[in-house]
């Protein structure tokens, strides 16, 4: 590993975001590690999302407000991030979620010394409040295909690329769960993607959010299984009775968590 200090980009797509936003931001400018610059990318909000983005750009001269002229969708705006940012290494991040202040410094450490081109770390799941809402989310040290089309074990806002793969992938926004086909495809194309175990994120659950929708998630795993990876019927129903398990298991942890404290 060589010594000069990467740059980190991070790529934050906003959308009516005023809630959530500052502490998205904040947890960014609490980061041990320095070198990075912020992307936040506004996708047509109609609240205070620009106002608040614009102030603490002010503050910070690391931050930028890049505006869409129209409403492009995670997806695309994730991927306009990734043809602007300048960094070594990208890192994502929703702006609902937040993220510890070691995230950055261990994360990056252990890429640079295993030289790995994907990472992931484990995270927390909180709900609107930023109250957990159930035990940490403790990820594997790595991730085969096999496993990941099993389970989704790899939290967007707990992903870090190197520039290479920034540049040369993007997301797809024909499809729901345009990160989770983005994880396939690089493991699929033979990329490691190696996972930090300490806790280095939350995860926010948001009751209006796509994750918390079902039923739509769990039609739209069937259509990557299916149609995006054009499994037989047979793999697909094993995968998919897979997926249906271990989500209901998460759902149901998560649930008996909320009920216990309200």
């Amino acid at each position: 590993m060589n010594d000069t200090v990467p740059l980190v980009s991070v790529i934050m797509p906003a959308y009516n975001s005023e809630r959530f936003i500052e502490d998205a931001v904040c947890s960014v400018i609490a980061q041990t590690y320095t070198n990075w610059e912020l992307l936040v990318i506004d996708d047509g909000s109609v609240d205070s999302t620009c106002a608040i983005a614009e102030r603490l750009a002010a503050e910070d001269e690391r931050i930028q407000l890049i505006r869409n002229e129209i409403n492009m969708g995670v997806a695309r705006t994730r991927n306009r991030g990734f043809d602007l940012c300048h960094g070594d290494y990208v890192a994502l991040l929703d702006s609902d979620d937040v993220w510890h202040p070691q995230k950055l410094e261990r994360q990056l450490s252990r890429m640079r010394k295993e030289n790995a081109d994907v990472s992931f770390c484990s995270y927390a799941i909180i709900n609107e409040e930023g109250i957990p809402v159930k035990g940490d989310y403790v990820v594997p040290e790595s991730i085969s295909l096999d496993r990941l089309l099993r389970e989704n074990v790899i939290g967007c806002s707990t992903v870090m690329l190197s520039s290479c793969v920034a540049k040369k992938y993007k997301f797809d926004a024909e499809y729901y769960h345009e990160d989770y086909l983005m994880w396939l495809r690089l493991l699929a194309d033979g990329y490691v993607a190696i996972g930090c175990k300490d806790v280095l994120a939350q995860w926010r659950l948001l009751k209006n959010s796509r994750s918390y929708n079902k039923k739509r998630s769990a039609a739209n795993r069937w259509k990557i299984y299916r149609e995006y990876m054009n499994f037989p019927l047979l793999k697909s129903l094993w995968l998919f009775g897979n997926y249906v398990i271990l989500s209901l298991r998460k759902y149901l942890k998560v649930n008996a968590r909320v009920g216990c404290e309200s």
